[in-house]
């Protein structure tokens, strides 16, 4: 998702707005590191002062999110995002390192509004890495709809792949429950903590 000012995401912004009511999280302590533990683990990194749909009109940002999975029980992370809206693969970045290079790709990315700012993790029973990345690789080549396929259900589509367990929308919720996608301000602040995922992180 990158910002927009057009009309038809004005719509949009409406649809969503109407669906959603903003409510506020507490931030927690970061935690100190990853410790590796069986099966895998997935994270959700949002920059929540990203995709201001109306200019300087009054509605807040609707923020933009990146994702993460550990390669297995290993100590590498496969990571990255869908950053902008022509549905091409340079919209899309794709990287792998360790926890700390993936957190500090994350906060260096980008500046001002655009900064990736806090995450939160969840671990899972299982870790398909290969059908993941091979998820993340179609992300970047499906195209693209503000709606239906954007940042965040590109991210949800490819924590499916990593693990069945996440097809459960206890653990993962549904980024699309009305039909169109929930902002991702709204779905990190709103939705995971009541799915079980960690406390929010400041990076």
């Amino acid at each position: 998702m990158n910002r927009s000012t057009t009309r038809k995401h004005r719509t949009l912004l409406t649809l969503l707005a109407a669906a959603l009511s903003a409510t506020a999280v507490p931030m927690v302590a970061p935690v100190a590191a990853e410790a590796a533990t069986a099966g895998g683990r997935v994270c959700l990194v949002l920059a929540p002062n990203s995709v201001d749909l109306d200019g300087r009109g009054p509605a807040a940002p609707v923020g933009h999110i990146g994702w993460a999975f550990r390669n297995g029980t290993g100590s590498t992370w496969t990571y990255g995002a869908t950053e902008g809206d022509t549905g091409r693969p340079k919209s899309t970045f794709i990287t792998t390192g360790s926890w700390s290079r993936m957190l500090h790709n994350f906060k260096t990315r980008h500046t001002g509004k655009q900064r990736y700012v806090k995450y939160r993790c969840l671990n899972t029973p299982s870790a398909d890495v290969a059908k993941a990345q091979r998820a993340a690789r179609t992300s970047a080549r499906n195209g693209y709809n503000l709606a239906r396929n954007n940042c965040l259900t590109k991210s949800v589509d490819i924590f499916h792949a990593y693990s069945p367990w996440l097809n459960n929308t206890r653990h993962l919720p549904d980024p699309k429950p009305y039909g169109i996608s929930l902002t991702p301000n709204h779905y990190y602040n709103n939705l995971l903590p009541k799915a079980g995922w960690s406390g929010t992180v400041n990076l």
